[in-house]
Order: structure tokens, then C-alpha cells, then sequence
């Protein structure tokens, strides 16, 4: 599965940006990779790519590349802000692109996200009424976060989805604003800050910061505790209470880690069902009178 994901060259088109406070930076209108090594590089896209499954229309964060293929699948990317308001969850479907500063050791990127989009439910191409597919999802939800015995059938569920015709579409709306997400590169971690000042913070409830990649790959879960898990037994909303954590390959070969932030829940999960789902990472949990959070991400060689 991996394979057959898009593996575009490295290339970089640039103009100007006009934006005072990124006015030494250039946007990219093109994929940039930063390659610190042979074996695993970070590349960007300045648009939805790489369009996979679920969520092909919404933006990714940065990618995780090994030996030129993209492991991100289904998943979001490292960096991804999306907010809930009120029973309603805004993701990002428009976004600028900005090369901040580039080197052979190191490269700083800044992707500023619109939270312009909502999750909506069709039937062969009509819509579902908002307030009754909720209270059915609701009831869905809750019980396949909390039943691991019943994930199966759960599974089985949402592939029939597919087979009557009920669809994800991420419609657009009026934004709520923008995240600032600038991204530190280097060898072996990534700095992560993200600015929420430029978004709309009433009857906000709650921001997350999505770090995903594909699960077809990151089949290991472990923490400093000792705990290891693989697959389905990670859950696909699972809160960490230990320091550190870190999702693998099942060699331990590439590995990504994060640590819990006093300002922030730490929740991990592993999700793969056919043709719709398939991610794996690590999401803080903010509340929304925060300005600004940062956090690191270690990336680990075998």
C-alpha cells in the first residue's frame, strides 16, 4: 500500500510574500522536501496533496519521507490544528506555504492553515440531515472508542458505509480563522510552534494538533512505562499518561516520539479500515485561551 503512494520530486517554485510578519520568507507553490540525510526527509505540500483516502481533501501537515516514500497514508501529518466549536468541528482546507530559512543542518517552514471546513455526511450525493446523522455518529463513536472487543464488527461498519453510498465531504464555510504553524527542521526532531492569535476564539471549546502518519507502516505503540502494543490493541483514541511516547515500525527502524505537556492531554491512536481509514500518531489536546504552544518531535533511526 505504501508503494503506491506519490513520491513527487523534490522541487520548490517561490515568490515573494507580502505579509509583514513573514516578510523575509518565501511561499511555495510547489512541494518542498527538506532531506537532512539519504534515509528520511520532511516534505510540505503547499496544497491538499497527497489526497489519500478520508481526508483527501483536507491539508496535511508535514510528511514523513524514508528512502523517497511517503508514510503518511491516511494520516494528517506532523503539525495539524483543527477546532471544535460548539458540537461542530472546523478543519483546513486552504493554506499558504512559506520557506522561512533553509541550510544543509536545518530548514524552517511556516504553513498558516484556514479553518474553513466542516465534516458532512452524503447518500449518493444528497446530504444527510446535520442534527440526526450527530446523534447517531455520537452514539457510534462513544461505543467504538470504548468497546476494543467489538472493533471488528465496528470495522465492519464503516467499510458497509462505503457499499451504501454514504460519503465524507468536507464542505466549505465561513472561516474561523488562522493557525500559524512553523516548523523547525533537523536531523533527528522537528520543533513544532503554533500560533492561534488570528483565530476566532469564540464558542471555541477545544483545539486539537493532529501528528499522524500511516498505519500500514507505524504498527508499534510503546511508552517509558514499558508499555507495547501493536495495531488494533493502540485503540484509536487512547489517553497517555506516561512522559514519553513514540509509534514505530514493527523492525524499529523509523521511529516518531513525543512527550506529554503539562498545558495539553496527549491522546495516541491506530486506525485501518479498507479504502477509508489508515493513520497512526499522537494529538495534544489544547484549551482554546491558549496563544500559543509549542512542542518537539523526535525522530528516531534503527
Amino acid at each position: 500500500m505504501i508503494g503506491e503512494l506519490q513520491t513527487p520530486k523534490p522541487q520548490i517554485a517561490i515568490v515573494k510574500e507580502q505579509h509583514t510578519s513573514l516578510r523575509q520568507s518565501v511561499q511555495l507553490l510547489e512541494p518542498f522536501t527538506f532531506a537532512p540525510d539519504k534515509a528520511i526527509s520532511f516534505r510540505i505540500y503547499p496544497d491538499n496533496r497527497p489526497k489519500n483516502m478520508e481526508i483527501a481533501n483536507l491539508q496535511k501537515g508535514l510528511v514523513l519521507v524514508t528512502d523517497g516514500t511517503e508514510l503518511i497514508e491516511e494520516g494528517a501529518g506532523f503539525g495539524v490544528p483543527i477546532a471544535k466549536y460548539s458540537g461542530t468541528t472546523f478543519f483546513s482546507r486552504s493554506a499558504n506555504v512559506f520557506l522561512k530559512q533553509q541550510g544543509d543542518n536545518d530548514a524552517v517552514i511556516t504553513k498558516v492553515f484556514l479553518l474553513d471546513s466542516i465534516s458532512r455526511k452524503q447518500v449518493h450525493g444528497a446530504f444527510i440531515n446535520d442534527n440526526a446523522y450527530a446523534m447517531i455518529h455520537k452514539t457510534f463513536e462513544r461505543a467504538y472508542l470504548h468497546r476494543e472487543n467489538m472493533r471488528p464488527f465496528f470495522d465492519w461498519v464503516m467499510r458497509l458505509r462505503k457499499t451504501l453510498g454514504i460519503e465524507t465531504h468536507f464542505t466549505k464555510v465561513t472561516p474561523k480563522g488562522k493557525v500559524v504553524v512553523t516548523y523547525h527542521c533537523y536531523f533527528d526532531h522537528i520543533k513544532v510552534h503554533v500560533d492561534f492569535s488570528a483565530m476566532e476564539l469564540t464558542g471555541c471549546q477545544e483545539i486539537l494538533i493532529l501528528n499522524e502518519q500511516g498505519a500500514t507502516f507505524f504498527r508499534e505503540h510503546r511508552n517509558n512505562k514499558g508499555i507495547v502494543l501493536n495495531d488494533q490493541k493502540i485503540g484509536a483514541w487512547t489517553r497517555v499518561d506516561a512522559e514519553q511516547a513514540e509509534f514505530s515500525d514493527i523492525k524499529r527502524q523509523v521511529a516518531f516520539s513525543m512527550k506529554k505537556r503539562k498545558e495539553a492531554v496527549l491522546y495516541c491512536g491506530w486506525e485501518q479500515v479498507k479504502d477509508r481509514f489508515s493513520w497512526a500518531g499522537m494529538t495534544y489536546a489544547l484549551n482554546p485561551k491558549m496563544a500559543h504552544f509549542s512542542y518537539e518531535i523526535k525522530i528516531s533511526r534503527g
